[in-house]
């Protein structure tokens, strides 16, 4: 046991394999051992595990295997005459646990409560497999649970992602993390070995602390020029709330996350560049036209590629939802390359930078853009914002982790709803589901200070939506500064559109805090200024500061305004 323990104390992370296919385990393991990882805990969830673990243990006899989600003392048999040099088991069975100590081979059961490592102590173990990790409680819960065990140390499993795994590390009673995303099963079935080697390797240099720090400028906050980067789709949309192709007619606008945003902060009164890729044809300059139109700076926008995106949208009415189906594989932006933007340029006299989780989304290519953004943003002192919309559309909440665990540290201001946070980086308080009509302020509060302490923003808020239909629905939202938590008022919404409701808060956030308000008043501003998108036709925002300050002031009755 105590070898065992002592290679995972110096791994610090161990592969968490499905292999499904016998002959892709040799090749893997290769791929493993390239990137200097020289371990693999091979799970009995697929059949033939046995057979994998007896492959790589032949091919590779120096590699630290193990077999994982063992149940059975027939497993560990098998495992064992393979030759598995540990067992993880994903919950504490004391059959096997003791069944293990019998025959000599190291076990890691699942333990997540006092109770369950009270049995283990027993049975003469001193480290213990602590999964689901994330769904259990993550490091908080694995901290309290080391309190009054001392001699107890951990290896948390199920959750852990680039985002939080330094977290887990970072406390001396965990030994090694469990994880899986540097061996994807997408790219085990396509026999992507290089890519498990790359993945691999960015893993190995993370855990040793060999990626480069990210050390975050000061920045003074001003009403400057805001500079916003992403996609805008032509819109397609039948006419009200009928369904697709009900007529023979789609209305045709323009719309997008941080064009939305560059609007509503145009027609505030503010200096704002919208920038992106689009082709150079009638229906990218029209998209370019409907920006102009408010004021909107596109003088930045390159040309080129192929097409613009398309969404449909179809409203919803009553207890029918919304659906949005997407056309934007192979956008112009999507297509774009590092050459295609100049962020020295783009940045002169700007004081803010904004961009949504949804741009990352649209490819490695345009997150690696996303990233040199950031990262010049950051040596010239411009703040940056980011709205988290994870869009399952676009991509997995493990790749979506993954990028944006590397973006986040560059973000100022984070702007999220709770299934962003969970979804993304696994942070999850109990009870901060609104849909009973109440909010649980310390589980929001819970969250916002998670993604303050992981990645050093300076404010993050959250949007809270009940849905009471697809027509009704209650909006708020609170704020955290590191400290304080504001909650806003919260808004009977009547809808006629919802979407681009989040980016209108997102601006209206941008605004009040770049303007100076108090953290309360930019809340509220922000909190009104989406409460009237809602009452809006089309992505775009179309209303003025003196209008959102109406509401703020408390005419909310929509009377005549004479």
């Amino acid at each position: 046991m105590y070898e065992i323990t002592e290679k995972f104390k110096e791994l610090k992370l161990i592969p968490v394999i499905k292999i499904e296919d016998v002959e892709n385990a040799v090749p893997l393991a290769e791929a493993l051992i390239k990137g200097g990882l020289p371990a693999a805990e091979i799970t009995f969830r697929a059949a033939g595990a046995d057979k994998a673990i007896a492959a790589i243990s032949k091919a590779f006899p120096d590699m630290l295997v193990g077999a994982g989600t063992v149940l059975t003392t027939e497993q560990v048999d098998a495992a064992k005459a393979a030759g598995a040099t540990f067992i993880v088991s994903p919950g504490f069975n004391p059959k096997v646990v003791a069944y293990c100590n019998e025959i000599g081979i190291p076990v890691f059961p699942g333990c997540t409560t006092p109770s369950e490592i009270e049995q283990a102590i027993e049975l003469g173990l001193d480290t213990v497999k602590f999964f689901p990790a994330e769904q259990s409680g993550g490091i908080d819960k694995i901290k309290a649970m080391a309190a009054p065990y001392t001699k107890m140390t951990f290896i948390p499993t199920g959750g852990i992602s680039p985002a939080n795994i330094k977290k887990y590390l970072a406390f001396n009673k965990v030994i090694a993390c469990g994880g899986s995303f540097m061996v994807k099963e997408d790219l085990i079935k396509n026999k992507d070995w290089d890519k498990i080697t790359e993945l691999t390797k960015n893993a190995v240099d993370l855990v040793n602390g060999k990626e480069e720090p990210v050390v975050k400028t000061e920045k003074k906050i001003t009403a400057g020029k805001v500079v916003t980067f992403g996609e805008i789709m032509l819109r397609l949309a039948p006419l009200d709330y009928l369904r697709f192709f009900q007529n023979d007619m789609l209305e045709a606008t323009f719309g997008g996350g941080e064009a939305n945003v560059a609007v509503s902060l145009a027609n505030f009164g503010r200096e704002a560049a919208f920038v992106t890729k689009l082709p150079d044809n009638d229906i990218g300059q029209g998209a370019i036209n409907s920006m102009r139109y408010f004021g909107v700076d596109t003088s930045m926008i390159t040309r080129g590629g192929e097409r613009v995106g398309i969404y449909y949208l179809e409203k919803g009415a009553s207890q029918r939802a919304s659906k949005v189906v997407y056309d934007r594989a192979y956008s112009a932006i999507s297509m774009a390359t590092k050459k295609d933007f100049d962020w020295d340029k783009i940045f002169d006299g700007v004081s803010w930078f904004h961009f949504t989780g949804i741009t990352p989304a649209l490819g490695d290519n345009v997150a690696e853009i996303c990233l040199e953004a950031c990262k010049k943003a950051n040596e010239k002192g411009i703040t940056v914002s980011c709205d988290l919309n994870f869009r399952k559309k676009l991509w997995s909440s493990q790749k979506a982790g993954e990028v944006m665990g590397k973006l986040m540290p560059y973000v100022d201001v984070c702007i999220a709803n709770e299934e962003d946070a969970d979804k993304v980086f696994g942070i999850k308080a109990e009870n901060t589901d609104v849909h009973g009509g109440k909010l649980n302020h310390e589980g929001y509060k819970y969250v916002a200070d998670e993604l303050v302490k992981r990645f050093g923003c300076k404010y993050v808020a959250i949007t809270l939506r009940t849905s009471i239909s697809a027509n009704d629905n209650k909006w708020a939202a609170m704020l955290y500064d590191g400290e304080n938590s504001y909650f806003s008022k919260s808004y009977d919404v009547h809808i006629v559109d919802r979407v681009g409701g989040g980016d209108s808060f997102g601006a209206g956030l941008i605004y009040g805090i770049s303007e100076g308000y108090a953290p309360q008043d930019a809340l509220e501003f922000a909190v009104a200024a989406s409460c009237l998108k809602h009452s809006i036709q089309g992505d775009f925002n179309r209303v003025t500061v003196a209008e959102v300050k109406t509401l703020m002031g408390g005419d909310g009755s929509g009377r005549v305004s004479r």
